[in-house]
């Protein structure tokens, strides 16, 4: 369970109405019923009476919307705590993120929280390929690094949390014979040529992009270039297709035009278990509180 299904259920059990809370959250019905549904699940127990008119707490419903709420209330006597605590000490974090999300929103949001809260903390920000945040973490050249879920190897010692989902999708140029075209679906690029970046990281997106690939029927023929610079440049000029997210896509700006594969790749906060800096535990949260005030919108 997470604090994003706690929070559903609270306001559903406070309104005693789907449809109220999904207006009051700003989302959907459905995406509510399908949380819920999650917690009776790992709960082992149904919370609301659905077969009535009105909806109503059953008496395990009553009872967890006690333990919920006592929960939350203090969570956040332990978050204040934890934030005065923290402040107090003068430090610094290193954060690294991959290469291509310079234009993530939800990153300088969290460090604005951050060193609102924290002012006596130094924030210190790298970006590196796949291999290289890794590389980076395990030489304790980085505190955190924020990544794609597959991309660690596997250490012991190194922890991680999902924060978020990003969709994965086909860019071409404006320029490229498809741009007029509507309609399109992955497989009609399966003559084009794929571009990856970064010849020491290749065999990473090779697979990656060939799993992408087979899922929609046909073998890429991946071209590989020296980095995401000069792939771009490439799928810019008309010279073939690239498989990126759309927080890459975002940084890349808006000269692309692009195809959804209909698929996700986990974004993760990954920091090492032996890492003792305090501060770590506050970004997390940071990043998870505003990455579910984002998927809540």
């Amino acid at each position: 369970m997470n604090e994003l299904q706690i929070d559903y259920f609270l306001a559903v059990a406070r309104n005693l109405s789907f449809t109220k809370t999904a207006d009051e959250m700003y989302v959907s019905q459905p995406a509510i019923s399908r949380q819920i549904s999650h917690l009776e699940g790992e709960l082992g127990f149904v919370l609301f009476d659905r077969s009535k008119k009105s909806t109503q707490l059953t008496a395990a419903g009553k009872l967890y919307y006690d333990f919920f709420s006592e929960f939350k209330q203090n969570m956040q006597k332990t978050r204040d705590m934890a934030y005065k605590a923290t402040n107090e000490q003068v430090g610094s974090i290193r954060i690294a993120c991959l290469e291509g999300w310079n234009n993530v929103a939800c990153i300088p949001e969290a460090l604005n929280n951050f060193k609102s809260n924290f002012k006596n903390m130094d924030i210190e920000l790298s970006s590196y390929g796949f291999k290289g945040l890794l590389k980076a973490l395990g030489a304790d050249k980085v505190d955190v690094i924020l990544s794609l879920e597959g991309t660690l190897e596997a250490y012991d010692d190194i922890m991680s949390k999902t924060v978020t989902k990003v969709p994965k999708k086909i860019i071409f140029s404006k320029m490229h014979r498809f741009a007029n075209r509507v309609n399109l679906s992955p497989k009609d690029f399966k003559d084009e040529k794929f571009f990856i970046p970064v010849p020491e990281e290749s065999k990473y997106a090779e697979s990656r992009i060939k799993s992408y690939c087979r899922n929609q029927g046909f073998v890429p023929n991946i071209e590989p270039v020296a980095n995401i610079e000069s792939m771009l440049l490439n799928v810019r000029n008309g010279l073939g297709v690239a498989i990126m997210d759309d927080w890459t896509i975002a940084s890349a700006g808006g000269e692309f035009l692009s195809v959804d594969l209909g698929m996700t790749d986990d974004v993760i906060l990954a920091w090492k278990e032996t890492n003792m800096n305090p501060a770590i535990g506050v970004l997390v949260s940071e990043m998870l509180f505003i990455l579910n005030d984002e998927a809540k919108a």
